[in-house]
């Protein structure tokens, strides 16, 4: 299963919800974001290609197995031990360092206490006013600058030891050795998710910067490309092609290899476009004025000329429309207007710098706040206790503390409940129908800056 659904669950003709089972036979494989419905029985060997489901098993072939991830080779264990092992461990103690530093910084405060005689004391110390500047300290740290210091580290050895992704050449098998297989396995770990590391939340998801950060991993990326929120994990960056101004929807996918490590280049020309939940195989390309729509899967190798894709019928996109005969024209995306000429915006575009502090201060101040209980309960509690711990009893000095933080929690959630309604109708205000561009109107500008 390649991050497929799998739901028992379904509905009957009297809308109540029914749980059906699920019969998926021996060496079958389900791929990239298809759906096997309840009461759905999958025969010994079917292969579900991506962007597929149960009610499309005329379509389940066997060539469907190449595009499985986790039937791809893994390098043999012993490389993993003796040298992905020590890397990815060098990694997670760099970027700890910053936390543990403020640990060693905050045992040199004269408050500090490294043993205790009594519980009364190991309490009365984690309640400490002058310790919760540092439990702050710790979060905001841990949510900021570790994981700027991972994808510095990743990036470091993706260039000096993983070393650029080639296609393999056609006509020739690709190569499975085990150095070969053991370097996508290595920065698949080095790089877990599809924020960088988390860098990418901290710098606004869309813009400049991201573009700039997959340079350095080897994507050759063009002019203001509009990066997608839900962000992408590439297997093989150097294999990846995106010209300029081109846009993408959200939680798509782009493979760079099949299940046997063939590896094709896949690109993306000038102002192409990739909508939601796009699935794009190894080696496609996707001309200039070509629109990949919602749900779109595209067929290993084969190139899109301008026009408009959605869906998958037979393993395959389906052309909705041709393009116009000037959609083979660059034609900048309106992120582009608005971004590359701020001054001439009906409203005031923000420079992306605004954009970066502002997200990476609501994720400061998102750290904050989900401290805010267990902080203020513990504030509390010394309070109530005014430094006389030891004439408690053991009883009295855990729960006031619990009975505190755990009244703490309806307030710390009314306090963000009401940020949430605030902060809607003061970035947002009252939506309206209508059409909102980057460049005509304000709209997407706000959007982005309420989802942060």
């Amino acid at each position: 299963l390649d991050n497929a659904t799998v739901r028992p669950f379904a509905m009957d003709s009297r809308g109540c919800f029914t749980l059906r089972k699920i019969q998926i036979g021996d060496n079958s494989c389900v791929c990239a974001k298809s759906v096997i419905a309840g009461g759905a029985t999958l025969p010994e060997g079917t292969c579900v290609g991506p962007l597929s489901s149960s009610h499309e098993l005329c379509d389940a072939r066997p060539e469907n197995r190449a595009h499985c991830r986790p039937l791809r080779a893994l390098p043999p264990l012993w490389l993993k031990v003796l040298c992905g092992w020590p890397i990815l461990l060098l990694q997670r103690a760099l970027t700890l360092s910053p936390v543990l530093l403020l640990m060693v910084h905050m045992a040199t405060t004269d408050w500090y206490v490294d043993s205790f005689a009594s519980v009364q004391d190991g309490v009365e110390y984690i309640a400490t006013p002058e310790r919760m500047g540092y439990l702050f300290g710790f979060i905001i740290m841990h949510r900021t600058v570790c994981p700027c210091l991972a994808l510095a580290y990743a990036i470091v050895v993706k260039r000096c030891i993983i070393g650029a992704f080639k296609p393999t050449p056609q006509g020739e098998e690709p190569n499975v050795s085990s150095w070969q297989l053991f370097r996508p396995w290595l920065l698949a770990r080095l790089i877990p998710d599809a924020h960088l590391c988390g860098v990418s939340k901290l710098l606004g998801r869309h813009y400049e910067a991201i573009s700039a950060l997959y340079r350095l991993l080897g994507v050759k990326v063009g002019r203001y490309v509009y990066w997608p929120g839900s962000g992408f994990n590439f297997a093989e960056p150097d294999l990846v092609e995106v010209g300029d101004y081109v846009v993408f929807g959200s939680r798509s996918l782009i493979f760079t290899s099949d299940a046997n490590h063939r590896r094709q280049v896949v690109t993306l020309e000038a102002g192409s476009n990739v909508s939601d939940r796009c699935v794009v195989l190894p080696g496609t390309r996707v001309k200039t004025g070509a629109v990949l729509g919602s749900g779109a899967l595209t067929k290993e190798g084969k190139t899109y000329e301008p026009g408009t894709y959605v869906g998958n019928r037979g393993n395959e996109c389906v052309q909705l429309k041709k393009g116009s005969a000037t959609a083979s024209e660059v034609k900048e995306s309106s992120y582009a207007r608005a971004f590359s000429r701020r001054r001439e915006a009906s409203y005031t575009v923000l420079p992306e710098w605004c954009h970066i502090a502002w997200s990476t201060a609501c994720i400061c101040w998102a750290c904050v706040v989900s401290k805010l209980p267990l902080v203020s309960g513990l504030m509390l509690a010394h309070l109530y206790f005014m430094d006389d711990w030891q004439s408690h009893s053991v009883a009295s000095t855990l729960l006031v503390p619990s009975a505190f933080i755990v009244l703490m929690y309806p307030a710390a959630l009314f306090v963000v409940l009401c940020m949430d309604i605030g902060s809607k109708w003061i970035i947002i205000g009252r939506r309206k129908p209508g059409s909102y561009s980057w460049d005509s109107s304000s709209y997407c500008q706000r959007w982005q800056l309420y989802l942060s």
